[in-house]
């Protein structure tokens, strides 16, 4: 009897001894399971990232001129050149005429005036509105390919170009003699500034939409402007300039006009002198053949 108790006791033990190893085994698949799944979730957002950036368009940024917007022509342009020059040198003129004339008189205030004037002009509204005395005028702005004004970086630098080759010539004037003297410096910027006008004057000559060198490196174009009449303040009165625009030329279109009627009126008439000549060069050629037959 003790030896089967002992065997008993031995067949009670060895189920008890295997259920630990079976209880063991099962927490340590956990963790490589989940490790395989936190594996696979970052490869996964990978792909869907990539499929994603894959079906998203790629964003085209627009060039030349937008549409919707006029290029401004020839005269609007001229008249805006005409008004910035009478505006930034007018003053400054006048006061180096007296000075020329040899007159002895303070002109503290006149080039205090004339130096407010290119400031507002040159810094001020481009700032402020984007645009200067002679657009308001003209009524012309600048755009860029988007349709948006652009910084006002580009409205400086393009104010600068009329200054720049003014300071270039009045450099290469002052330093002509002295170059052997130490004033090659101030000769060769001179020079290099009247250069850069001549340049960008060039660039807007054979530009298809009268570009310069800044409005080409801003992608920028001179449009014409519509106000749009929700204007209040000094905005409005700066708009209003461009009713002094509109009549110079209205008035200017109505010459052209004029001295076109006259040209072809002048060449109606030479032709018509012309048709008149030969008629009577073949009359006079028709009376004289049967004179010629009468003698034979």
């Amino acid at each position: 009897m003790g030896l089967l108790d002992k065997v008993d006791n031995l067949d009670d033990k060895k189920p008890a001894k295997a259920k630990p190893k079976a209880a063991k085994a099962v927490p340590k698949a956990k963790p490589k399971a989940q490790k395989a799944v936190a594996k696979a979730k970052p490869k996964a957002a990978k792909k869907a990232a990539k499929v994603k950036s894959e079906d998203k368009p790629e964003k085209i940024r627009p060039t030349g001129l937008p549409e919707g917007y006029e290029l401004a022509g020839t005269m609007p342009r001229y008249i805006g050149w005409l008004i910035n020059f009478a505006w930034n040198f007018g003053v400054a003129i006048g006061l180096l005429s007296i000075i020329s004339t040899g007159a002895d008189s303070d002109l503290t205030i006149g080039w205090v005036a004339s130096g407010l004037m290119i400031i507002v002009n040159w810094l001020v509204l481009p700032i402020w509105t984007g645009r200067n005395i002679g657009e308001f005028v003209s009524r012309t702005k600048y755009i860029n390919s988007s349709g948006n004004q652009p910084i006002f970086v580009h409205a400086i630098l393009n104010n600068s170009i009329g200054f720049l080759s003014l300071i270039g010539l009045m450099l290469m004037m002052a330093n002509f003699q002295n170059i052997s003297d130490g004033g090659m410096a101030s000769f060769i910027t001179g020079v290099v500034f009247v250069i850069f006008y001549i340049v960008n004057f060039f660039f807007k000559k054979n530009s298809d939409y009268s570009q310069g060198t800044i409005d080409l490196a801003f992608s920028s174009y001179l449009v014409r402007h519509v106000a749009s009449g929700n204007e209040t303040g000094w905005l409005a009165r700066f708009e209003s300039l461009g009713d002094f625009g509109d009549k110079w030329q209205e008035r200017n279109e109505q010459r052209q006009k004029k001295a076109k009627e006259k040209a072809e009126k002048k060449a109606a008439a030479a032709a018509e002198k012309a048709a008149k000549e030969t008629e009577s060069a073949e009359d006079a050629s028709d009376n004289d053949a049967p004179e010629e037959n009468s003698e034979d």
